[in-house]
């Protein structure tokens, strides 16, 4: 999954720090944006595919809002 073409994204180490102070105060699950963050890091860094992070949180993003609606959505994934 690693291309050693592409550079490998690193976050600053406040990042999170940032992210919570952003989210403080919202209406939705600040920890499941921030774990997600944290994996779309890794779906950057070829760590996890798209396929992967859609259904890693498909049941959670059903919960919190409702529907699912992300474009991660890979060809085929049954939702129902």
């Amino acid at each position: 999954m690693n291309d050693p073409q592409q550079p490998r994204l690193t976050p600053i180490d406040e990042w999170e720090d940032e992210a919570e102070a952003m989210l403080d105060g919202v209406e939705y699950d600040t920890e499941l944006g921030l774990r997600m963050a944290r994996d779309a890091i890794r779906v950057s860094n070829g760590e996890l595919s798209d396929a992967e992070f859609h259904e890693k949180y498909h049941e959670e993003i059903l919960e919190e809002f409702g529907e699912d609606e992300r474009p991660t959505k890979p060809e085929g994934f049954d939702d129902d």
